[in-house]
């Protein structure tokens, strides 16, 4: 996401990466709702994707098989026929190397009208930077020793204090940029935050003038309460993100598991909001993992309760694995997703994931969730050859989890929580 997929995604890419259409019921041109020849209405669905483009993309309206689909800039339109309510997106993201490893991921999304009509999806990738200028100056703060310049995502640059310039890196979708003054300690703490909006990368920033602090971009410490069951580790660290109306994100916090710096008031806006992470793995085998985001408008006191753990021991191998949930921790919250990920190497430098995602809308009930084959449409994956190391991943979402699974931007308000379990198997 953007920084929804990188903060939100449940996934973890396992040691490896260093650490996750119905034939003319396909149109890119298609009304949100119209009439055919035949006078039956149809709705039609939107994925809008960003950073990298799909390599293949494929659509499946109701029970029908999986046919190959056509973007068109950048977007994959889906109309569905009225008296159906259920379909599935395919898509294969192009390779992104991460900590030296190429990961090409193949996403299938099951979701239903009721879902909604117009969801975004990123598919990662090496952001384009360029370099932002200019000078900063924390005298009005005390205890300043150097100061983070910061877009979206944790991108920045150390300037040192009390002034200073910057020739700092930041991706260039980036329009609003944070110069953050930390202390001295091994772990800086956060003395005073400076946003400055509707900025152009690359280029000087502030229209070339110093960024100069007062007393008014003092940032306060506020409490971060996180709770954790017994039998789970107790989180050493909480991420804590700070995303504007304009869409860029800022990372506020990723060291404390106890407090975070709340945002000064001369560097709100309406629109802004906080978002705030937290897992953990159970203490045994490390394999379960319970984790929870909360986003807020005002930030404040903050507590992040951590689910029920979930215990699963796997899908019975196959060349397309079928994954089982029985859990009820989130029975009481509104919207529940399950989804299934195996992963596995072709070579010691690359890996394959394939997710699927299935919104509650979708399952109707129903506790089981298999991976489809989609080897026989161009650019999909084909099933590992046999004896093939095969890791798995099954995730529930509860609270906001709609949103998270066919949509990736974040609510502004509201949280989720997720439940997971990992393995492997020998592919038959």
């Amino acid at each position: 996401m953007r920084g929804w997929y990188l903060q939100f995604s449940a996934t973890f890419v396992l040691a490896l990466a260093v650490v996750s259409c119905g034939g003319s019921g396909v149109s890119s041109t298609s009304p949100s709702s119209s009439s055919g020849s035949s006078g039956n209405a149809t709705t039609t669905v939107t994925y809008t994707f960003t950073g990298g483009t799909p390599t293949a993309a494929a659509v499946q309206i109701g029970n029908d098989t999986f046919a190959a689909a056509l973007l068109q800039s950048n977007k994959l339109s889906v109309s569905i026929p009225q008296g159906t309510t259920n379909y599935a997106v395919a898509f294969v993201c192009p390779p992104n190397v991460a900590s030296g490893t190429t990961v090409t991921s193949e996403y299938i999304i099951e979701a239903a009208t009721q879902d909604g009509t117009a969801f975004n999806w990123n598919c990662p990738m090496q952001p384009n930077t360029g370099n932002a200028t200019g000078t900063v100056d924390v005298s009005a703060i005390p205890g300043a020793a150097y100061v983070l310049v910061r877009g979206n995502g944790s991108y920045f640059q150390l300037v040192n204090a009390p002034v200073g310039t910057f020739n700092a890196s930041l991706p260039t979708d980036t329009t609003d940029i944070a110069f953050i003054a930390v202390d001295a300690s091994i772990q800086p703490n956060v003395l005073a935050m400076k946003l400055l909006r509707d900025q152009k990368v690359p280029g000087p920033l502030n229209g070339g003038n110093a960024v100069v602090f007062s007393s008014g971009d003092l940032a306060t410490n506020e409490p971060l309460f996180i709770s954790v069951g017994s039998g789970f580790t107790t989180p050493t660290t909480a991420s804590v993100y700070y995303y504007t109306t304009n869409g860029s994100y800022i990372l506020l916090n990723n060291h404390s598991a106890t407090q975070y710096p709340q945002v000064p008031a001369a560097s709100t806006a309406g629109g802004d909001f906080y978002v705030f992470e937290a897992n953990s793995t159970d203490t045994a085998t490390h394999n379960s993992i319970v984790g929870v985001t909360e986003t807020s408008t005002v930030g404040g006191v903050t507590t992040l309760p951590l689910p029920v753990p979930w215990s699963y021991s796997g899908p019975t191998p196959a060349a397309s694995p079928t994954f089982t949930f029985n859990y009820s921790g989130f029975s009481a919250l509104p919207a529940i997703a399950h989804q299934g990920e195996t992963q596995w190497a072709p070579t010691p430098a690359t890996l394959r994931m394939t997710t699927v995602t299935a919104t509650a809308s979708a399952q109707n009930g129903a506790s089981t969730l298999a991976i489809p084959d989609l080897s026989s449409v161009a650019g999909f994956f084909s099933s590992p050859p046999s004896g093939t190391n095969v890791y798995w991943l099954a995730t529930i979402y509860g609270g906001a989890a709609r949103a998270l699974a066919v949509n990736q931007s974040p609510p502004s308000t509201g949280s989720f929580g997720f439940v997971q379990n990992r393995g492997n198997y020998s592919q038959p």
